[in-house]
């Protein structure tokens, strides 16, 4: 190899290594790494005009004083029947069987403006709350939301807790990034508005749990 060969080869090795060098140090001060923003950037309480919620907007406005209700999409009905017993000589006995029409779970979707770091949330009740649960997503397609099986994670923590009113909130730890919440309990029987249809059939109306507020505490990115 004559000396002019090796001048270029030894000019176009050290220009692959500035290079290299360059290329390191712009990734470690313009792009940090995802690891690095969570440790660094502190948990700050989401702002609520930074979510949405289409049917209640009541629970993401910033005020307690303000209360949403789950909607309910279910009835129940009670019928007085009479069950066989397996002794022959019993003539059977009645009892109320209890049929439900639609579903007895409710649900409330709330998007934030975009994905974000969810560290906890809170959640306010208004109401004894039965099986409170938690699910989020990703998915930015509208058709997903509010129908079960589609995507959404469950949150863990917490899940299927029944929740009695009080002032203190209830927190749930997610830890992952979230676009759409999703806030699901199971309705109650309105017994006191029960209407008896004759000596066997009652209907039972159901009421939805209420929420003053749900806040959300996280880190968003710079």
């Amino acid at each position: 190899m004559n000396r002019w060969m090796f001048s270029i080869l030894l000019f176009l090795l050290l220009g692959a290594a500035g290079c290299a060098v360059v290329q390191g140090k712009s990734r470690a001060e313009i792009l940090p790494s995802r690891l690095s923003w969570l440790q660094d950037t502190p948990i700050e309480e989401i702002a609520s005009s930074q979510l949405t919620c289409e049917t209640h907007p009541e629970i993401v406005d910033g005020n307690l004083e303000t209360v949403a209700t789950f909607d309910v999409r279910g009835t129940v009905t009670k019928k007085y029947d009479i069950v066989e017993q397996q002794n022959a000589r019993s003539f059977g006995r009645g009892q109320y069987v209890t049929d439900l029409d639609g579903t007895i779970r409710c649900e409330i979707v709330i998007k934030l403006e975009k994905p974000t770091y969810v560290s906890t949330v809170e959640v306010y009740p208004a109401s004894r709350i039965p099986n409170l649960a938690l699910s989020t997503t990703l998915e930015a397609s509208g058709h997903y939301v509010g129908q079960s099986g589609t995507g959404f994670k469950p949150v863990h923590d917490k899940q299927h807790r029944s929740v009695e009113s009080t002032t203190k909130p209830v927190k749930f730890s997610v830890e992952r990034e979230v676009l759409y919440l999703r806030v699901t309990a199971d309705a109650t029987e309105d017994r006191q508005n029960a209407t008896r249809i004759d000596d066997e059939e009652i209907d039972i109306p159901l009421k939805g749990a209420s929420i003053r507020e749900i806040k959300l505490y996280g880190k968003q990115a710079l």
